[in-house]
């Protein structure tokens, strides 16, 4: 993220380090695929994190001299590998929450706006997704609930008040692949990703959703895209630091984005998402997607 980098994902590629060196399976697969979505893959170039895959290209230069940029609603077509069990409305919230991360951290560098006239035209593509397992979600929030019951009426080991988070059930972790690329005004591409993450037992939030975890790794591509392309920087190698002031009234309280423009994919669920997230619900009770123009 951009400046901040102390988020759920830096826990959890530590976590999952760790889970990778006791050799338990916790985590979902991550798998890199080219789809021809993008203008060329000759110049991508691999980079690897804990939790995280990616293949990069950083025309640095180009980016430095940007000054506004366009994006294009992320597309996550019917046909995606492994997208049956998700409805319309799910792939819609899934990209949308790709574009909201991705634009917040844009608009920290570039102007955002809607115009063709842009030095920059940012679009990316779902192109594989493998949903949340809800019988393995369903049994971590239960089990998860069951230990709060049990503390709050004194007969439990734990003392903590509310639902006590444990280690989601290794089964059905779900995963994301995302292509991106950014364009120049001739049309020439100046940084691109194929982008690649995976849930895991530790940091991802389980809901009785199969969208859960695809929903939660848009935002997580969203933030790592819009690192790559807002400082030119390989967004894995960032320096972890506490989150601005910013970034958690936009980005987790739901208030107004920085740029204007940025209220086409919507506000953050903020207070509503929290609660929804706790007990368990799917995200669309928080998360409201991209306003439908007219209403």
């Amino acid at each position: 993220m951009h400046p901040s980098r102390f988020d759920r994902r830096a826990l959890s590629r530590l976590l999952t380090a760790a889970v990778l060196m006791s050799g338990v399976a916790a985590c979902g697969t991550v798998l890199l695929n080219d789809t021809g979505s993008l203008t060329r893959y000759d110049r991508l170039q691999r980079t690897t994190s804990t939790a995280t895959e990616a293949r990069l290209y950083i025309d640095r230069p180009a980016l430095e001299r940007a000054r506004t940029v366009r994006i294009i609603p992320t597309a996550f077509p019917a046909n995606v590998e492994g997208s049956a069990p998700l409805t319309a409305a799910d792939r819609r919230l899934i990209a949308n929450a790709a574009d909201r991360a991705l634009c917040y951290d844009l608009s920290l560098r570039y102007d955002v706006v809607t115009s063709r006239d842009a030095d920059l035209t940012v679009r990316a593509q779902v192109t594989r997704v493998e949903p949340t397992n809800l019988i393995g979600a369903g049994g971590t929030i239960a089990g998860s609930a069951a230990v709060s019951i049990a503390s709050q009426v004194g007969v439990g080991f734990a003392d903590g008040i509310g639902r006590i988070p444990i280690p989601r059930l290794p089964i059905g972790l779900g995963s994301l692949t995302v292509e991106a690329e950014a364009l120049d005004r001739r049309h020439q591409q100046r940084a691109a990703m194929v982008w690649g993450g995976a849930a895991n037992s530790f940091t991802s939030q389980p809901r009785f959703s199969a969208a859960s975890d695809p929903y939660d790794l848009a935002g997580d591509f969203g933030q790592d895209f819009g690192y790559l392309l807002a400082k030119a920087e390989d967004p894995f190698t960032a320096p972890n630091t506490l989150p601005t002031w910013d970034r958690i009234r936009v980005t987790m309280l739901g208030e107004a984005p920085l740029d204007p423009d940025c209220e086409a994919f919507g506000r953050a669920p903020g207070i509503d998402g929290i609660v929804a997230d706790y007990i368990g619900l799917p995200p669309e009770y928080g998360d409201k997607g991209a306003p439908v123009p007219g209403r």
